[in-house]
């Protein structure tokens, strides 16, 4: 099973990756414990590099990009090896690419797991995430192989219940589809933007993580505080024929929920960012300007030129990525302005161009990957596999920072494997024409 998530707006100043769909299946149970795996205890530590390759999509529509992780993370850790890698052991690259227009997904993912496996011993894995894939998590997990994600900006990674069920997946600065709803609706009542009686249209995929959240974790919530939701279903894409269709009724929605009297509308999905746009076309055509309850309000400059400006006043953001939620950042703290000029010296000393914000949030994103990764291995004494990396991750707790989060803030623990601690709340001022912060950050939901 998989998702195409939008690995950051940023990354191309366009709707990157968006609404392109991927297989989906029925959701996967518990995953075993990875008896299978081997760990090594000394020589070079194998490390997975996985990225994807979208060369024929962006050939195909001008939509998509070739990954520029692999450069990014190649850099962080011929860094960590320079210094002499972790316990005296350097890490050894092992990469492999998945290609986003291969007919089945699920066999392509299938077939690298069992390189990083069974060819080679690889004892972690850092991914860019651009496609969410249930299979592989569930592959890597029985394998006792973990899995570090580096292209989220603070998209989710599952919800409860698949992090639940595959304990090996770790992300620096991500959340959970409930940790984001929770973010959405609880702020949005607590700053009003959401009063009783309020009628909230729900683009919802029929994805199962998706339809638990919406069960257990957003129902409540507009339950308790008077708020009715009205939901809009699209199918969970078993496969790229599916993206046309789906687009197409992404925006045909806005015609429906205007009709129906919706006030707001918020969007149940791993890829926000694409639904939103194509939503927001068809809400300008229909003349008509919700309010827009996104973890990402598309505050970034170059988001901002692809939307009509009447949709953009009324959108209204609930993440924790500077970056993407307001138009100028808040300048970082003294920590995290240091966490950042080390991610850059590294990638420049490796010779990439780090000219754009663009740039410099890959190179971010790939930096909290690896560095999460090094400092777990430093914690399990140079030890890869879920047993015994994860726990060392785990001891992390809130002294990680991040290049990107709020404040840099983060936090790891048992059963706490992403690391976003702190969102606010965003909007458009009038004034500036621009994305600010409403609210200072605070811990989600």
């Amino acid at each position: 099973m998989m998702r195409i998530r939008n690995a950051a707006l940023a990354v191309c100043g366009v709707v990157l990756l968006a609404a392109c769909g991927g297989v989906q299946g029925s959701s996967a149970g518990p995953q075993g414990g990875g008896s299978g795996f081997t760990p090594t205890t000394s020589g070079p530590i194998q490390v997975g590099v996985l990225i994807t390759d979208t060369r024929a999509e962006t050939a195909r529509n001008g939509v998509g990009i070739v990954s520029p992780y692999r450069d990014a993370a190649h850099a962080m850790i011929d860094a960590i090896n320079a210094r002499g890698g972790v316990k005296d052991r350097k890490l050894e690259i092992v990469d492999e690419a998945i290609d986003f227009s291969s007919p089945n997904h699920d066999t392509a993912f299938e077939a690298i797991c069992q390189r990083f496996t069974k060819d080679k011993n690889v004892q972690a894995v850092v991914y860019d995430g651009l496609i969410y894939n249930d299979s592989f998590n569930g592959c890597l997990s029985k394998a006792g192989v973990p899995i570090v994600f580096m292209g989220q900006t603070g998209s989710p990674v599952g919800d409860e219940t698949d992090l639940k069920n595959y304990p090996g997946v770790i992300a620096a600065n991500a959340v959970s589809v409930d940790d984001r709803v929770k973010s959405i609706m609880n702020k949005a009542i607590a700053a009003k933007y959401l009063p009783s009686g309020s009628k909230v249209g729900v683009v919802i995929e029929d994805c199962p993580y998706n339809d638990r959240v919406y069960d257990s974790t957003l129902k409540p919530i507009a339950d308790k505080a008077g708020i009715e939701l009205v939901k809009a279903g699209v199918k969970c894409a078993h496969g790229y024929a599916d993206n046309g269709p789906t687009l197409a009724l992404i925006q045909s929605l806005a015609l429906k929920f205007k009709s129906e009297d919706i006030d707001s509308v918020m969007f149940l999905t791993m890829y926000e960012n694409g639904l939103v746009y194509y939503f927001a076309q068809g809400a300008h055509t229909q003349k008509w300007s919700p309010q827009y309850l996104l973890f990402h309000s598309q505050g970034g400059a170059g988001s901002m030129k692809i939307y009509p400006v009447d949709q953009l006043t009324n959108m209204r953001g609930f993440g924790g990525f500077p970056d993407l939620d307001v138009t100028q950042p808040p300048a970082p703290s003294a920590a995290q302005a240091k966490v950042r000029n080390d991610c850059l010296a590294n990638a420049r000393t490796a010779g990439l161009a780090v000219q754009k914000i663009t740039d410099q949030i890959t190179v971010f994103q790939a930096c909290d990957a690896v560095r999460l990764l090094e400092q777990g291995l430093i914690n399990s004494g140079g030890l890869g596999g879920t047993e015994k990396l994860v726990p060392g991750i785990e001891k992390i707790g809130t002294s990680f920072v991040s290049a990107l989060t709020l404040n840099g803030a983060t936090k790891f623990g048992p059963g706490h494997h992403t690391g976003m601690e702190l969102t606010a709340v965003s909007s458009y001022d009038l004034g500036c024409k621009c994305f600010t912060y409403a609210t200072p950050p605070a811990p989600i939901g």
